[in-house]
């Protein structure tokens, strides 16, 4: 049985979809388990009437605690062999799971991976999935793709897999931050030693001009992935590979840089809780001056930004637009 975990909150408009998705699964052997997040919309309503249209489907009702908060509910009371998440306003393949299961059994690999496809439009999903193939990789083949280009052959968010339930034993999402999926993306690294990679997008993800980290930015605390990526750093160093330990570097001031900006130039009510990062970037200033991943420009922007950031964002918005938050834009 396969424990497909959805949180829910203000997808009134699209939950129907994407559990439909799942329902209609030709692998049948599954468990959905939607949390209800305190969703302040007809969320709840909608997820209990599922519920009673099939009897696969459970219902949890809980206090508004975040995404992290609502699948680690879901992870304590899961009763599959295997485990996969998926995002409310989303949608997967028809055989998505079936042929991941298939896979995972033949290869016995701990986690089988799909590629995300974005949409907006319905209509534009490629349903066709005929040359379906997977390669198996093992857990070096997997570090060493993690960075190369875009973080490889494997994204880092927590959908578009399927786990066996062991990874999650004593693994759970921290709570109260966003970009949860990369602080606990190591720890499941660590704990497969197979990963099999499908070759086509089998996960549909929704271009949600609402999600959580396209809203307001104060509502969040952004500072949490800096550490995560200071992790990531420090964990290819150990591991002995240094170029995806630069790629990691130049990886960690993309995101330094656009929340730098955004806090020095727009939002000064989080300039304190900034300053110990700040004192971290300056202290990676001289990988970032000798890395061959690091641009010019980005070079050039982070030796202004400390001392002149007014100058470096005007510069940083005319050569490397990716630098600079889309609040900004």
């Amino acid at each position: 049985m396969i424990s497909v975990i959805i949180p829910v909150y203000k997808v009134e408009k699209y939950i129907w979809r994407c559990v439909d998705s799942v329902l209609m699964q030709s692998h049948k052997d599954l468990e959905v388990i939607l949390v209800d997040d305190g969703s302040p919309d007809s969320c709840g309503e909608i997820c209990d009437q599922i519920s009673k249209e099939d009897q696969r489907v459970r219902v949890i009702h809980k206090k508004n605690g975040g995404l992290s908060s609502a699948r680690n509910v879901a992870l304590d009371v899961a009763q599959g062999q295997y485990i996969t998440f998926v995002d409310g306003d989303d949608m997967i393949h028809p055989k998505m799971l079936e042929w991941m299961v298939e896979e995972m059994k033949k290869s016995d690999a701990d986690i089988v991976s799909t590629g995300l496809y974005s949409f907006d439009d319905e209509a534009s999903l490629d349903l066709s999935g005929e040359k379906m193939q997977f390669e198996l990789l093992d857990q070096k083949d997997y570090i060493d793709h993690l960075y190369p280009t875009n973080f490889g052959k494997i994204s880092v968010t927590a959908c578009g897999k399927l786990y066996k339930k062991e990874i999650f034993e004593e693994l759970r999402y921290p709570e109260g931050e966003i970009y949860e999926d990369l602080k606990v993306y190591l720890d499941v690294l660590l704990r497969s030693n197979k990963i099999s990679v499908a070759n086509q997008a089998l996960y549909f993800w929704y271009n949600n001009s609402q999600s959580i980290t396209r809203s307001n930015y104060l509502r969040h605390d952004r500072f949490g992935e800096f550490a995560v990526r200071e992790q990531y750093i420090n964990f290819f160093h150990e591991k002995g590979l240094e170029e995806q330990a630069l790629l990691a570097v130049n990886d960690y001031l993309t995101f330094f840089m656009r929340n730098y900006f955004a806090v020095v130039l727009r939002y000064q009510e989080k300039k304190l809780l900034l300053n110990p990062h700040t004192q971290i970037f300056i202290s990676h200033l001289p990988q970032i001056q000798n890395n061959p991943y690091v641009c010019r420009m980005r070079k050039v922007c982070s030796r202004l930004m400390i001392k002149m950031p007014r100058m470096a964002y005007i510069l940083a918005r005319r050569t490397i637009p990716d630098c600079l938050i889309e609040e900004m834009r």
